[in-house]
C-alpha cells in the first residue's frame, strides 16, 4: 500500500511538471509575441500608438467601428500610397495601394474616397481603385487638393489648399460636389480674407461648413445658404484636421504640434489646448465609441517617419 501510494505520487509530480513545462512555454512564446508587436505598437499613459506608418495624413472612422488611414508613403513619390485599416489592439490591414500622396478620406456606404494630389478617387472596400473627379472637372485650375467631408443632404466638400507662394500656401478655394457629380466654387478668399488656404473641412451642423485653414490659422464657419463667411477662432497655426464629438469640437495645428478643443455650448469660448507634443498632426477623427480622438503624425521631415495615436477623450 506504501508502495502504491509512492508510486501514485511520483506519477502525479511527474504529471505536475510536465503541465508546468507546458505553462512555462506558452507564457513565453506569449511573451515573444507580446515583445514583438509592442515594436510596432505601444500603450502609454492611456495613449495606444501605432508605428510603422509612413506619413499618414487622414484618419476617417465610420460609424460601424471601422477605423481607415490614408498613408502618403515617400512625399511627391507616385505610385506608394495606400489606404489602411487600423486597429486599437495595433493592427494594421491594407485595404488598397497604388496611390499617388494620398490626403483626405471620406467614407460613404462602401465606398472611401480619397483626396490624391489633383483628383479624388473612389475605393471600395475589397481594394479597387478608380478615378472619380479629375482636374479638369472643376471650374478652374486646382493645386492641391486636400480634405473632404459630406453634408446631411450628401454633398460633398473638397478642399484646395492652394499654391505656395513666398513660403505661405495662397489661392486656395473649397468646392462641392454635387450627388451627380458637377463640382462648383463655394468660396475662396472672394469671399473673406481668412480663407488662403482652407484645409480640414466638416459639416456636423445642418446648413453650414466648418473650415480650418492652413495659412491664417483661422477657424470659420461657411453658411451654405448664401455663403457668407463667420470667424469662429483663430491662433491654430497650421489649421489642419477637425472632429466634432458630444458637444467639443477638435482642431489640430500642424505646424505647431498641438490638439485644440472648443465647447460649442459656450459661445465665444476661446479654445483650450487639449494636448501638445506632436510632429505634424493632420486630419484627425473621432472613433464610433467617442471614447478616441484618432490623430495621424505625418512627421513630414523624417524619412519613413509617421504613427497614428489613440487619445482618450472619455
Amino acid at each position: 500500500m506504501q508502495r502504491f501510494f509512492s508510486s501514485f505520487h511520483v506519477l502525479n509530480f511527474a504529471r505536475l511538471r510536465y503541465s508546468l513545462s507546458r505553462v512555462l512555454l506558452k507564457s513565453s512564446l506569449i511573451l515573444t509575441g507580446l515583445v514583438t508587436n509592442l515594436l510596432c505598437f505601444s500603450v502609454s499613459a492611456a495613449v495606444i500608438t501605432i508605428d510603422g506608418i509612413v506619413h499618414p495624413e487622414s484618419a476617417c472612422t465610420t460609424r460601424d467601428g471601422r477605423i481607415f488611414i490614408s498613408e502618403i508613403g515617400g512625399v511627391g513619390k507616385k505610385g506608394d500610397g495606400r489606404i489602411l485599416e487600423i486597429f486599437t489592439n495595433g493592427e494594421k490591414k491594407v485595404i488598397a495601394s497604388g496611390l499617388n500622396d494620398p490626403k483626405g478620406l471620406l467614407v460613404e456606404g462602401n465606398t472611401i474616397y480619397v483626396t490624391d494630389v489633383d483628383e479624388i478617387k473612389k475605393v471600395s472596400f475589397d481594394g479597387k481603385v478608380s478615378s472619380w473627379i479629375g482636374p479638369k472637372d472643376f471650374p478652374r485650375k486646382i493645386s492641391f487638393l486636400n480634405d473632404l467631408t459630406i453634408d446631411r443632404n450628401t454633398i460633398i466638400y473638397v478642399s484646395d489648399s492652394g499654391k505656395v507662394v513666398n513660403g505661405e500656401r495662397r489661392g486656395g478655394a473649397v468646392y462641392r460636389i454635387s450627388s451627380t457629380g458637377k463640382v462648383s466654387l463655394l468660396v475662396d478668399s472672394a469671399n473673406d480674407p481668412n480663407i488662403q488656404a482652407p484645409n480640414g473641412l466638416l459639416a456636423f451642423q445642418r446648413g453650414f461648413l466648418m473650415v480650418a485653414d492652413f495659412t491664417t490659422g483661422v477657424l470659420s464657419r461657411i453658411r451654405l445658404r448664401n455663403f457668407s463667411v463667420e470667424k469662429m477662432a483663430e491662433g491654430f497655426g497650421g489649421g489642419d484636421g477637425l472632429a466634432f464629438s458630444g458637444t467639443k469640437l477638435y482642431i489640430s495645428d500642424w505646424r505647431g504640434g498641438k490638439i485644440w478643443s472648443i465647447d460649442l455650448t459656450a459661445p465665444g469660448q476661446n479654445p483650450r489646448l487639449f494636448k501638445e507634443g506632436f510632429t505634424n498632426p493632420a486630419d484627425i477623427d473621432v472613433t464610433s465609441d467617442g471614447k478616441f480622438l484618432v490623430v495621424p503624425e505625418m512627421m513630414k521631415a523624417t524619412v519613413d517617419g509617421g504613427r497614428v495615436n489613440f487619445l482618450p477623450i472619455k
